[in-house]
């Protein structure tokens, strides 16, 4: 499934009648708002607050920063106003994930006044106490092209002459990577997994991850870096947390693709997300149908630059996923051939309503976008599909919008497959019927 709205921002679903799960889908997060209180801010804490203390905690953070390129342990403890509370034991752990994670960038931007401390919480700080929203952002060397954003909250308290950071709980600071518990990483040839527990755990997943670069390359080959990052959390709630969901709008998903798509269109620092839950579900098999799935997104995103129709994003995924392990047409879509038989099977190619978990069982959507790709496949081979995939998907010289996705899609058609989607849709649907034997 992917992440941006018809073209993978998150990109991941993997329909598995084969192996009995389908992965899915999802939409990008919304940064979290900041809790509001009840309690009338004090005039020491209005919302604007003094250049000085702007400044004062802009080069604390720069050398927090520091510190964590520098793999500086006692310099990152010294912008705390106390290691020892809860919240400096918390941020003494993301230091130590932190250097475990393989950083190019690691920096935060300037502060910008948050919504003022309620009267309690001044009484409890102290009068000089603010909250800061902080945009920062960081990349992982070897893997990203481009760095990925994120939101903190810091609550910062006057010490004497210095300021200190007290507490990220009084705003909506964004879950990160490096939040994940006993965080551990691990690197394979192509894939960097980065996961909850121990080693033991997360090794299965450099294989995986490698073996699904590889089978990537053999069909999408050109412009990608051939680099994964897989984020294996511990419960199906942290996946949640990590790609910005409400749990219920995962259950039904596998992995994920999520990262953000720059001003040029493409992605650069995707991450596969995996719901533990889900994906403990599936065979060996199917686990690898899932993160080649999911590193095909990632691929796609890097190399192209606007929206394509679900029906095509989701059917190569799929296509790449199911290309190479033996399975027959028959057994992998068995689910949409059952609706098929029944007379309830597509009238048309799926639209994006029926890849939302939240709406209906998604596997039957998956099976008939893959079944579609795979009749492209049928009529003009996979140079044909990477042709018509990115025909659709790459925005033409002196153009600079990138228009309708499906209206992109339509009009390709005749171009590069040389038959309209009316015609093609009608040719699907009756390889349907003859594939379910109806």
């Amino acid at each position: 499934m992917r992440r941006r709205a018809g073209y993978g921002n998150r990109a991941a679903l993997a329909a598995l009648a084969v192996v009995a799960l389908a992965g899915a889908c999802s939409s990008p997060p919304s940064p979290a708002s900041p809790p509001t209180s009840a309690s009338s801010p004090t005039r020491q804490n209005a919302a604007s607050p003094t250049l000085d203390r702007e400044d004062a905690l802009a080069a604390l953070l720069a050398r927090r920063a520091a510190a964590v390129r520098a793999h500086d342990r006692a310099a990152f403890a010294a912008t705390l106003d106390d290691p020892a509370s809860g919240f400096g034991l918390r941020q003494l752990a993301q230091y130590d994930a932190l250097a475990r994670l393989p950083l190019g960038t690691f920096a935060y931007g300037i502060p910008e006044p948050a919504p003022a401390l309620g009267a309690d919480r001044v009484a409890q700080l102290g009068p000089d106490a603010w909250v800061a929203r902080v945009a920062g952002r960081y990349s992982l060397a070897g893997y990203d092209t481009t760095s990925r954003e994120f939101e903190s909250y810091f609550t910062a308290v006057r010490r004497g002459s210095r300021w200190k950071l007290a507490d990220d709980t009084d705003g909506g600071t964004q879950v990160q990577l490096w939040d994940l518990p006993r965080m551990t990483v691990l690197h394979g040839a192509t894939t960097l997994v980065v996961g909850s527990g121990p080693a033991s755990r997360l090794r299965p997943y450099l294989a995986l991850g490698d073996l699904a670069v590889s089978r990537v390359r053999s069909v999408w080959t050109s412009g990608w870096n051939a680099r994964l990052v897989v984020v294996v959390p511990a419960t199906a709630a942290q996946m949640a947390e990590q790609v910005g969901q409400d749990p219920r709008q995962v259950a039904q998903v596998a992995a994920v693709t999520d990262g953000p798509i720059a001003t040029s269109g493409r992605a650069g620092a995707d991450r596969v997300v995996v719901n533990p839950g889900a994906f403990a579900t599936l065979e060996v098999k199917g686990r690898q149908v899932v993160v080649t799935h999911e590193a095909t997104h990632v691929a796609v995103r890097a190399t192209t630059d606007r929206p394509v129709p679900l029906w095509l994003s989701e059917g190569l995924a799929d296509y790449v996923g199911y290309r190479d392990i033996g399975a027959t047409r028959a057994q992998v879509a068995a689910a949409l051939l059952d609706r098929v038989r029944a007379g309830s099977g597509p009238t048309a190619l799926p639209d994006a309503a029926d890849f939302d978990p939240g709406r209906s069982t998604i596997a039957p959507s998956y099976n008939a976008a893959w079944l579609a790709v795979c009749r492209i496949v049928d009529r003009r081979g996979e140079a044909g599909l990477v042709r018509y995939y990115r025909a659709v998907a790459t925005t033409p010289r002196g153009e600079h919008t990138p228009g309708d996705a499906d209206t992109n899609a339509r009009a390709a058609f005749p171009v590069v497959l040389g038959t309209t989607e009316a015609a093609f849709t009608r040719d699907w649907l009756a390889y349907l019927r003859r594939l379910a034997g109806s």
